[in-house]
């Protein structure tokens, strides 16, 4: 048996303690089944947003119809995008399995692991222990119980990327940002798209305004049966079918395309460690359980990332590994921040947000105040010509505190993060924003307006009253008032073309 200071399980960022480790002098020993660099780099937020920038490139071309502009597509070309997709994710991949290799008192095992004995792992021929132990094994493809799927076949986000050619049309089984991802990429590209969720919104996750205008956006441009279920598949020389249930009535319809997509979600892999023979324990889902610091139930075993399922994205599975390392290697202990987890949907329109929603906020018995400002409002809005992207933001009312924020519109991802930042400093409050000369006209308008136009949400528990200015005033409202601006539930008047940049508290 070979004996390690640290084994890590998975190299996504499972990787970053790793290399933290094997600096401080230790022998460190890493496992993944996979090609290294983890499910971000292989197969799915880096691969896939060579895709959906693609999309939307296409997407914002047809829109710009709006603006007086009409273009056509002359060519969407697959095959350079798949060139490019693969270059990015072996430019990343090549190196660090070169550097790995190369690094003494560093080894990588590239097969399956399991645990077989206390802080005792198999792995291939052989069996390796250490003193310490990280598990960022990831998470792997929810497959839905859909009669004779197996047989069928079908693609997930390990297959997809593999595609020589794209189907002529295609079922997607699932509504979240996977399958609201792959169906903006596949639909701009021509594919015939038809998604099949369950819930009766898309990204249910999500502000339910938000989920509202993605539905509204992806149904103008393919099939969308939400409420509805997957219940059987077949093919024939014809191409695959399923048969589909519409949960509201209980009706059944045949749907038919030359290829399935099953994008339903992301399920613990923790049963191919089984981690539970070493003493780690995991939840009714098969989660591995961790505390504030992510420990596991077994001394000297850490978890981090997807498979503890606090946030299933690259970058709070970065944060999770410089906590572990801190946690396992330092003598300050350090908790783990979740108050403002950020997110983004790479779909058109695009979604970006953080913190809590409406309800989430009155669920935990706060008394907030919601203001919500669309894109149209402001002058880069106007310029822009989307009627229908907007922001909306969540305050503590006692404090004045951000709790959340969400945007549905161009550069949604870019965005959030002014707000991500400022919950994330000082006293976690909007006031930045009201003392900062915010550049006109620009689309960041829009989110200081928003905190501008904070109002007692409709129906919340809590003092009712008028709404409260403390955004930032950007000159006075000129221009036609939006017809539809009282229906969509944004106040003020007209758009913001002035150029005054004068201080509202």
């Amino acid at each position: 048996m070979t004996h390690y200071d640290l084994i890590v399980i998975g190299t996504g960022a499972g990787q970053n303690v790793a290399a933290q480790a094997h600096s401080m002098g230790l022998k460190v020993a890493v496992i993944d089944k996979d090609p290294i660099g983890g499910t971000c780099l292989n197969r799915g937020c880096i691969p896939s947003k060579v895709w959906t920038t693609a999309a939307d490139v296409i997407r914002e071309a047809e829109d710009a119809a709006a603006i007086g502009v009409h273009m056509k597509l002359e060519k969407a070309d697959y095959s350079l995008i798949r060139k490019r997709t693969w270059e990015i994710v072996l430019d990343g991949r090549e190196p660090m399995a070169k550097g790995v290799a190369a690094t003494p008192n560093f080894d990588f095992y590239n097969e399956p692991g399991e645990f077989v004995g206390d802080m005792t792992i198999q792995v291939g021929k052989k069996r390796i222990t250490a003193d310490k132990m990280v598990i960022a094994s990831g998470a792997k493809p929810y497959i839905p119980p859909i009669k004779d799927i197996e047989a069928v076949g079908y693609l997930t986000n390990r297959n997809i990327f593999d595609l020589e050619a794209l189907p002529r049309s295609i079922i997607v089984v699932g509504g979240g940002y996977i399958a609201t991802e792959f169906s903006h990429f596949l639909s701009a590209m021509g594919v015939e798209v038809t998604i099949v969720g369950r819930n009766p919104r898309l990204l249910k996750g999500e502000d339910p305004e938000v989920s509202t205008a993605v539905l509204a956006g992806m149904a103008r441009r393919m099939r969308v049966l939400v409420n509805f279920e997957a219940i059987s598949a077949s093919k024939d020389a014809s191409g695959k079918q399923m048969i589909v249930r519409d949960l509201g009535t209980g009706k059944e319809y045949k749907v038919s395309a030359e290829e399935i997509l099953l994008a339903g979600g992301r399920v613990s892999n923790a049963d191919m460690l089984k981690p539970w023979v070493t003493g780690v324990e995991v939840d009714e889902k098969g989660w591995i359980k961790t505390n504030d610091l992510l420990e596991t139930t077994r001394k000297n075993i850490w978890a981090l990332g997807d498979c503890v399922n606090r946030g299933q994205f690259r970058h709070t599975a970065n944060y999770h590994s410089d906590v572990v390392f801190r946690n396992a290697f330092q003598d300050s202990k350090v908790k783990v921040d979740e108050h403002a987890i950020p997110s983004a949907v790479f779909t058109w329109p695009q979604v970006g947000s953080v913190g809590m929603t409406v309800q989430q906020a009155i669920d935990a018995g706060l008394h907030i105040h919601v203001g919500k400002y669309f894109y149209y409002d402001s002058a880069k809005g106007f310029a822009m010509g989307d009627q229908e992207a907007f922001v909306k933001v969540v305050v503590d009312a006692s404090n004045n505190k951000i709790l959340g924020a969400h945007i549905v519109g161009p550069q949604a991802s870019v965005l959030v993060q002014l707000v991500v930042d400022l919950m994330n400093a000082g006293d976690q409050t909007f006031y930045p924003l009201a003392r900062a000369q915010i550049i006109h006209p620009a689309l960041s308008e829009v989110v200081v307006r928003a905190f501008g136009n904070l109002q007692h949400p409709e129906g919340a528990p809590g003092e009712h009253g008028h709404g409260h200015d403390h955004g930032h005033g950007q000159g006075q409202g000129h221009g036609p008032q939006r017809a539809s601006k009282q229906a969509h539930g944004a106040s003020g008047g007209g758009h913001e073309h002035g150029d005054g940049h004068g201080h509202s508290h």
